[in-house]
């Protein structure tokens, strides 16, 4: 099964929400930093700990120190995706960094950053209800007391997910406990690898995800003093990347296939979504090659099925990006999350080339799609109260967006990587 959803995200759960209509373009905040602050403090409201002030759980509970996709403020966990709350902690990792190291924090955001990074780490990763083994699922259902109620299988692209945050942990924590952590949960992540290394496919994204994992785990075990195995896993991230290059799509529509078949064939599973620019975003290939030269060109300026762009080039959405171009029928929907994902990948494309083709301008036009021309972003609170956090998407022929709870904690995180990259040009390394 593919680990990216071959639909727009989160599609079964769409009809739940009204459509309505996009307001303005929310007003300039002052600087990156205080829009660093929004969307840290906006990850801390989907913790399920004290940071929100919803929750009332205690430390043991399974559900303990997760962040929710959504639902922020209703007071416990239901629904949660793993992936998407380990890119939501490390967004938080970095973004609470930012502010700290420019003192542009306070008290409030202090005690709830440390409160939601300390329960994730320490209580919910290392709680076994949450995992199959040693491994993590693709998704968890809580009840109102936090116990699991229905997980799915052990999933390695998610597990790869959690090891690089366990690793960002160990580099980021603000909680005073860096060497501990990286001492005491080394044998957790030690087994997350091994599984990873003998269950992940041959999906780019999969493999994408891997190979920034292997390397932060290699990383992790020099810094343990286990060398051997740091050899070893650089060594499979290498191999790895060079698999990715396999599904290289070297015709008109120069792309990465979404994965390789039996015979090592490049395979697109009914359509185009952001595969295409995943090796460069997580770092599993380098962002210099001369393919992702002509990757970057394509997704700026080329059409997929049906002619349909995959940037959008015209006002008042230029710069939006579709997660997904089918190869029938047509969803026009333009995602804040892709674009800033490509943002990210086209930063790292351009810092790596001399800035080929202006990308470091293409990047911004991204970034600043999904912050002001989407009208997903969230920066005030009369839109349920809670400030902070991008609405899935916007159709750009009706001028629709859905219900407000659709913000998913991962575009917060998403937004935090590019606003480092692009606005204190500081790169975000899923693979150190």
């Amino acid at each position: 099964m593919p680990s990216l959803i071959q639909t727009p995200r989160h599609a079964g759960a769409l009809f739940l929400g009204l459509l309505i209509p996009v307001f303005a373009t929310p007003a300039l905040k002052a600087d990156g930093y205080d829009d660093t602050y929004i969307e840290s403090f906006y990850i801390t409201q989907c913790s399920a700990t004290s940071a929100n002030a919803g929750v009332n759980l205690g430390s043991g509970q399974p559900a303990y120190g997760v962040l929710n996709d959504w639902r922020i403020g209703n007071g416990r966990a239901d629904f949660v995706q793993p992936g998407e709350a380990a890119m939501g902690a490390m967004g938080l990792l970095y973004g609470y960094n930012r502010l700290t190291t420019a003192g542009r924090s306070n008290g409030n955001l202090d005690w709830r950053a440390k409160t939601a990074l300390s329960g994730f780490f320490w209580s919910w990763i290392r709680n076994g209800n949450n995992r199959q083994g040693n491994a993590f699922t693709a998704n968890i259902s809580y009840d109102a007391a936090g116990n699991v109620t229905s997980k799915s299988g052990a999933d390695a692209r998610v597990t790869a997910e959690l090891l690089n945050a366990m690793r960002k942990y160990c580099l980021l924590s603000p909680n005073g406990d860096r060497a501990n952590y990286q001492s005491e949960e080394y044998g957790l992540a030690h087994a997350m690898a091994d599984f990873i290394n003998v269950s992940f496919g041959s999906w780019t994204i999969d493999r994408s995800y891997v190979v920034a994992a292997f390397h932060c785990f290699g990383n992790w075990a020099s810094a343990v003093g286990d060398s051997g195995t740091a050899s070893y896993y650089h060594g499979r991230a290498n191999e790895v990347s060079g698999w990715i290059a396999g599904a290289q799509d070297k015709g008109s529509w120069h792309n990465y296939y979404d994965y390789l078949d039996g015979s090592g064939r490049g395979v697109y599973n009914g359509g185009i979504n952001q595969t295409g620019f995943s090796p460069y975003e997580f770092n599993a290939r380098w962002a210099g090659e001369d393919f992702a030269k002509g990757l970057t060109d394509w997704w700026e300026r080329g059409t997929a099925y049906n002619g349909v762009a995959l940037s959008q080039q015209n006002d008042p959405y230029a710069g939006g990006v579709h997660q997904w171009t089918p190869a029938s029928g047509t969803d026009l929907k333009l995602y804040p999350g892709s674009a800033l994902q490509l943002a990210d990948a086209e930063w790292k494309v351009a810092k790596a080339t001399g800035n080929y083709n202006n990308l470091y301008g293409a990047a911004w036009k991204h970034y600043n799609f999904a912050k002001y021309g989407s009208g997903c972003w969230v920066n005030n609170t009369s839109v349920d109260g809670y400030l902070g956090g991008f609405i899935d998407w916007v159709d750009p022929v009706s001028n629709y967006r859905p219900a407000n709870w659709q913000r998913f904690v991962d575009t917060s995180a998403y937004f935090l990587f590019a606003t480092e990259e692009l606005v204190f040009s500081s790169e975000v390394n899923f693979a150190d």
